[in-house]
């Protein structure tokens, strides 16, 4: 394939994909990237915008990851089309041709799964690196990779084994094989040597399996035919971080684990205007609230103000008399649709957000439990440990937090 955006991961409603670096980037100025897409309209479209139903729709265009994840996507029998280039001032197409963007590179619209396909799909394997297990390659590592077993209705018959993949996590890498049919369920992999970690992922393999190709995964999770789609991907594990001077404490060590994957370990802060690094963002914080709302939900626009007021007011008697009470935090985690829900509705707030195209959102959205919002999780920010499930609804008195974490 040539270089440009690969797919990573699809289900029956999203699309996950990720790009090579583009321009030039540093660690206090971060390219920002235009992410565009838009709907496949016929088998022999190519991509090409050239307006009325091929014109591209901004998803967003202060992206600072090359990785990012379309929600929401339905009512393509052909496939979309993705196209990244790095951000101008404007945020809309007028500004650059189509040949300023960068297109998929494999030439063909990515797929979304039907729901039959989606519901044939087995969990996503748990990876990690095993740290007692020898590599023979130097300065290299082990993965242990493990998955739940097979469980669809296709008879014990039928199941002949694992098909598992990985793929190096940067913009350039696509997903290969690592073993074609393996009969357990797990498998520890050697001689990984890249600093930005490595993805995992498995399907069954079904007797009787017909029509499919390994070169239809450049365009979706199922290599076709009567064959079960891949699993989502595992976490990423291996990375391997610069040393930073400012590295978190060991005290609140479990509650940094729950940003892992966050770009370049910082939340946003002052509504999206400036960035702070996790080990800043919790210094000397004794109580951690994450906040999950959203724009669209009347009850979370009522109850923002409410919080808004209780953390103005908190912050306030901390810094009179420090001696006397508790020091808190409170960190957006958005439920909203759309990027652009997300910014005008954070615009509004005092506190840090987890970003938007952050994988690290909906990770903390599901390990909250996240059914309804608004929803509002207490954490004791020395040890990470759950305080109080849900804030909302009960009095926000910080005496009664403060006794929580005595």
């Amino acid at each position: 394939m040539d270089e440009g955006i690969i797919l990573v991961d699809a289900d029956d409603a999203s699309i996950t994909v990720t790009w090579p670096p583009i321009g030039r980037s540093s660690s206090t100025t971060p390219t920002k990237y235009s992410l565009q897409f838009r709907p496949s309209t016929s088998a022999s479209d190519s991509g090409i915008d050239s307006g009325g139903s091929l014109l591209y729709t901004s998803l967003s265009a202060d992206l600072t990851a090359t990785t990012a994840r379309k929600r929401n996507l339905t009512g393509a029998g052909h496939g979309f089309w993705f196209r990244v280039s790095a951000a101008t001032k404007s945020k809309t197409r007028v500004d650059k041709s189509s040949m300023d963007y960068a297109g998929h590179a494999c030439r063909r619209p990515f797929q979304v799964l039907t729901m039959m396909e989606q519901s044939r799909r087995m969990d996503p394997p748990l990876a990690r690196i095993d740290t007692g297990a020898a590599s023979p390659t130097p300065n290299s590592y082990v993965a242990h990779v493990s998955w739940r077993p097979y469980q669809g209705g296709d008879g014990e018959g039928h199941f002949l084994g694992y098909k598992l993949q990985l793929r190096e996590n940067n913009g350039k890498a696509s997903w290969s094989t690592v073993a074609p049919c393996l009969s357990g369920t797990e498998v520890r992999k050697k001689n990984l040597t890249s600093r930005h970690g490595y993805t995992f992922r498995v399907r069954p393999v079904l007797r009787g399996e017909t029509g499919g190709s390994e070169s239809n995964l450049d365009t979706s999770v199922c290599e076709g035919g009567n064959v079960v789609a891949f699993s989502g991907p595992s976490d990423v594990v291996g990375v391997r971080r610069e040393k930073s001077s400012s590295g978190g404490s060991s005290s609140n060590a479990e509650l940094l684990k729950l940003f892992k994957k966050l770009p370049d370990n910082k939340l946003l802060a002052k509504g999206g205007m400036k960035k702070v690094s996790l080990s800043d963002a919790f210094a000397n914080i004794d109580l951690v609230f994450l906040y999950a709302s959203a724009h669209w939900c009347p009850p979370c626009r009522k109850y923002t103000p409410q919080l808004i007021q209780f953390y103005n007011d908190a912050k306030k008697l901390y810094a009179s008399d420090p001696r006397r009470t508790k020091s808190v935090e409170i960190v957006f985690v958005s439920a909203d649709h759309d990027m652009s829900g997300f910014k005008n509705y954070y615009a509004s707030m005092p506190w840090l957000a987890v970003p938007y195209d952050a994988d690290t959102r909906d990770r903390l959205l599901s390990w909250m439990k996240v059914s309804g919002v608004p929803r509002l999780m207490v954490l004791n920010g020395r040890t990470g440990k759950i305080v109080e499930s849900n804030a909302v609804g009960r009095a926000l008195d910080l005496s009664r937090f403060s006794k929580m974490v005595k």
